[in-house]
C-alpha cells in the first residue's frame, strides 16, 4: 500500500499526495493501464479519482507502508 508519492512531471510540475491528507483514500501505480491513480473519499458530490498517465511522468517518488505483522519464531 502507497502512503506518500511524488510525482515530478515532464513539464517541470510536481505533484505530491499523501493517503488521508486531502481527503486521499489510496494511491495505486498500474504499470500495465500506464497509470498512476489517486482516489479521494466519497463526498456529496461524488467521487474524485485523479489518473495521471505514466507518459508524462518524469520521476517517480513513494513510500510504501509495509504490514507489521508479528513473525513466527519456531
Amino acid at each position: 500500500m502507497i502512503d506518500r508519492i511524488e510525482v515530478s512531471m515532464i513539464n517541470e510540475s510536481v505533484h505530491n499526495f499523501r493517503k488521508g491528507e486531502f481527503g486521499v483514500e489510496s494511491i495505486e501505480i498500474h504499470e500495465k493501464r500506464g497509470l498512476i491513480e489517486i482516489i479521494y473519499g466519497s463526498q456529496e458530490t461524488g467521487q474524485k479519482i485523479v489518473l495521471i498517465p505514466l507518459q508524462n511522468v518524469e520521476k517517480c517518488e513513494f513510500i510504501e507502508k509495509l504490514d507489521k505483522a508479528p513473525k513466527d519464531e519456531d
